[in-house]
């Protein structure tokens, strides 16, 4: 497999063709990424499981159960929370205690989202983000998963270093940015020397 091609994996419960029809189909024309739909229910084995989500790099999914898969995710990986329904730590808490970098639909884009309503709690009755289904504009969602990716795949080279620490992604920073960030960055620096310096003394 090329080594820099983006396994992504959009998580669905199933329930909607809308991710295929849409959203998966939005992320088909994008340069060395493979997005296939996966849906975690009773009938796929629990280590089929773990495999398809160890071997992703970017772990795409609505506000959902669906996404506490991303504890089985590799070092590198990282999360896109399509939308958090109002609920912004959830997800991004257990992504932080797992170690893998957390994205979600930014704050000032929320009017590209179309909820089909308010939403109905079915046991308070009021009005609720999680309980309705959504719809969004899907130039901006292939923008945000490829600047997912752009992340994923150059964290995805920097581990290859074992003593490297994760980096602080500056929050706002696009995927143009992105790659010279990281390349610039000290830490990143730091290890392409001890790794020439490996390679070097190998060679004597």
């Amino acid at each position: 497999m090329d080594d820099s091609l983006c396994r992504s994996k959009l998580v669905t419960d199933g329930s909607t063709s809308y991710f295929q029809s849409v959203l998966y189909d939005s992320l088909l024309d994008l340069p060395n990424v493979d997005v296939k739909i996966v849906d975690y229910n009773g009938r796929m084995p629990f280590v089929s499981q773990l495999e398809r989500t160890f071997n992703s790099d970017v772990f795409i999914g609505m506000h959902g159960s669906g996404l506490t898969h991303m504890l089985f995710l590799p070092d590198w990986a990282a999360v896109m929370e399509i939308y958090n329904c109002g609920d912004r730590d959830c997800y991004a808490d257990l992504a932080r205690l797992r170690g893998v970098k957390y994205f979600t639909w930014h704050s000032d884009r929320e009017n590209l989202i179309y909820p089909e309503d308010d939403g109905k709690h079915p046991h308070s009755g009021g009005a609720h983000k999680k309980f309705t289904n959504y719809r969004f504009d899907a130039t901006e969602f292939k923008r945000v998963v490829r600047m997912v990716c752009c992340f994923s795949v150059v964290l995805d080279d920097l581990f290859a270093y074992s003593s490297f620490k994760r980096l602080r992604i500056p929050c706002g920073i696009n995927e143009k940015h992105m790659v010279d960030y990281v390349r610039r960055h000290q830490q990143f620096v730091s290890e392409q020397r001890k790794l020439r310096r490996m390679q070097m003394s190998q060679d004597l």
